[in-house]
């Protein structure tokens, strides 16, 4: 197949949280900004895909119509290794104007559609492109707000068993509503906190007792800078609590500099930052060598949902799929709202094997 054509489709959808209404990066935020990625090849098959693009949105927008798109259009791609040559000529391309960031992100959402196309194309789920499929189904845990309030923490751990997920993961950084939740839930359901690099060095290590009383499954990105492996390594070492990063980082050699410097217990790569499924692969392959699970970061709703629950396949240890605790407006695929017995299952379609909702684009797009 020949692409012929890449546009990238950006859609801003409202959302309710039940949280108190905060400025995110300086902007009131009521709305998602979701940039989708369409791809057209000469066949006519239509392959989307999703870049990170909350806040940035108009960057990663711009970034691949002048400076992916052009060098893609007119490309032949029949195989998973004819992607992977592109993947590697364009990252060699892009790399003047850094490796992290809004370059990648934008590369992630072009790639995704690219599988998706040539899944589409030979008429496979995406997941028998890479020999995945030795799991069809998978955990699911409610990924809460930040909400700094002992009620509405308790509030939202109960809507969140409700919906049948019975594995939950908070946004909280103070003891008390931590604390609240463990109490609220009962000691046998697995509990994490993403602390979204709120706390200092020295203030982790203070929590140490605490934290081990929480008894919570991991601590999210614990400190800033979350590149900083070393520390992150020593806090792994002595506080006997388990870490999870990754979110944030780009590309596999960032991951490979974290699984060497043992920082964490689980990656958590987002396909849809790091680089597309290419480099994801390469990510799980690393973890699972050195018996480190990986736990896909998917707060996100589109293409790049799906493209996690086809990874995550292919994983060989325990994975869990994270569902950003939100109520959009109009959901892109209504059936993954609620977990059924606490499990996603695998789409079994061609491509990413399900095509989302078209009454957002009609209803959102800007």
């Amino acid at each position: 197949m020949k692409i012929k054509k890449i546009t990238p489709v950006c859609i801003h959808v409202p959302f309710e949280h039940g949280a108190k209404k905060e400025k995110f990066h300086g902007q009131d935020w009521q709305k998602l900004e979701f940039v989708l990625v369409r791809l057209e090849t000469d066949n006519g098959v239509i392959g989307w895909g999703e870049s990170f693009g909350y806040v940035s949105w108009k960057s990663v927008k711009t970034t691949i119509e002048e400076m992916i798109a052009p060098s893609i259009v007119g490309k032949e791609i029949n195989s998973v290794e004819d992607i992977n040559q592109l993947v590697y000529d364009i990252q060699k391309t892009l790399h003047i104007f850094g490796r992290y960031g809004i370059t990648i992100y934008a590369l992630s959402g072009v790639e995704i559609a690219i599988w998706d196309a040539l899944g589409k194309e030979k008429n496979v789920p995406l997941y028998k492109l890479f020999n995945g499929g030795q799991k069809k189904e998978f955990k699911a845990y409610a990924s809460l707000f930040r909400y700094s309030d002992k009620k509405l923490v308790e509030k939202k751990c109960q809507e969140s068993l409700d919906r049948g997920f019975r594995i939950i993961k908070l946004h909280e950084i103070l003891d008390e509503t931590i604390e609240t939740a463990r109490n609220f839930l009962g000691k046998d359901v697995p509990l994490m906190t993403d602390v979204n690099c709120a706390w200092t060095y020295d203030e982790i290590f203070k929590k140490k007792n605490f934290l081990r009383k929480m008894n919570l499954f991991w601590v999210e990105e614990p400190i800033f800078p979350p590149e900083d492996f070393k520390k992150l390594s020593k806090i792994n070492n002595d506080l006997g609590i388990s870490l999870a990063a990754g979110e944030n980082a780009c590309t596999h050699w960032e991951f490979e500099k974290m699984i060497d410097a043992k920082a964490v217990n689980y990656t958590q790569p987002s396909v849809i930052k790091v680089g597309g499924i290419s480099e994801m692969l390469k990510i799980i392959n690393l973890s699972e060598n050195k018996k480190i699970p990986v736990m896909p970061h998917t707060a996100y709703f589109g293409p790049g949902f799906l493209a996690s629950l086809h990874l995550a396949s292919i994983t060989k240890m325990e994975v869990f799929i994270e569902r950003f605790w939100l109520d959009l407006a109009e959901e892109f695929y209504p059936g993954f709202k609620i977990a059924k017995n606490g499990k996603y299952q695998l789409p079994e379609g061609p491509g990413l094997g399900m095509e989302f909702n078209s009454e957002l684009i009609k209803k959102f797009k800007v």
